[in-house]
């Protein structure tokens, strides 16, 4: 392995792992839509000042529409869920686009990768068996829909890939940005808080920055360094290490089943990853 690709991943691992406790301690203080919301303004403002373009067609609507619709409920899904099973369910999304390519786009998955869809959701189903109950079955249902918006956005980015990266990412941030507030108008009479602190504004820091933007340039410059596949599959370091920190921060061990069920998981889009 690369010397520059080491150091950068490892960059990025970090970034990745500590976005989920900051965005849980983020919609501890004000709802996801206006959370994400901010977020997106900040990070659609910083690639735009390195773009200097944005991209307004129709693909470019549609991407957005699939990457808020993801975020949105990714981030309804951390008031119920903690920021490792967050973590698991999100990184989840390789299983569903499998799935999803075959009546989007047509591809046809190979042996390798039927079998393991099979041991990934396997995985899934095992891990999620100590879940499925009271407001954490909510939070994990919440969090699968937002895996399966993320494939549905992984799929059609496939097709823009001749835009320039950063003004697509700069334009879908901005406009997502609108449909958060949208989401917003529609949750002031029910459900809308604001609770002004400095754990807030840390939230917004990060989540923005460091786990937004930053994070972005980061994946688009390993994908230059070595194949998709094996970035891909080296990013499953983050739900693993999302899990390991969050036993040390809270000292509380996952559960045996949860430990088996996100190994399980893991070895299914490996084997899907490395012969696909």
């Amino acid at each position: 392995m690369k010397k520059e690709f080491a150091e950068l991943f490892a960059i990025y691992i970090i970034a990745s792992v500590f976005l989920y406790f900051f965005a849980k301690l983020g919609v501890t203080y004000t709802n996801p839509a206006t959370l994400m919301m901010i977020r997106y303004i900040i990070s659609g403002i910083i690639l735009f000042s390195i773009s200097r373009k944005l991209i307004i067609d129709k693909n470019v609507l549609i991407l957005a529409i699939f990457t808020t619709t993801s975020t949105i409920f990714w981030g309804y899904g951390l008031l119920y869920v903690s920021p490792a099973v967050s973590s698991v369910l999100s990184y989840t999304m390789p299983l569903f686009s499998m799935i999803l390519a075959i009546f989007i786009i047509n591809e046809k998955p190979n042996h390798y990768e039927i079998i393991g869809l099979i041991i990934g959701f396997l995985g899934l189903g095992i891990y999620g068996s100590t879940l499925f109950k009271g407001f954490t079955k909510i939070g994990m249902i919440l969090t699968l829909i937002n895996a399966v918006f993320w494939a549905l956005f992984s799929i059609y980015y496939r097709k823009l890939s001749k835009y320039d990266p950063i003004s697509l990412n700069a334009t879908q941030f901005i406009i997502g940005s609108g449909f958060m507030g949208l989401i917003d108008i529609f949750s002031i009479r029910k459900g809308f808080y604001f609770i002004p602190s400095l754990k807030l504004l840390e939230s917004i820091v990060y989540i923005s920055t460091i786990g937004g933007a930053f994070q972005f340039l980061i994946w688009n410059y390993l994908l230059k360094l070595e194949r998709v596949n094996k970035v891909t599959i080296f990013a499953y370091i983050i739900p693993v290490a999302t899990t390991i920190i969050q036993a040390l921060l809270y000292k509380s061990l996952p559960k045996l089943f949860e430990i088996i069920g996100l190994l399980i998981m893991i070895s299914g889009v490996i084997i899907a990853r490395l012969k696909g």
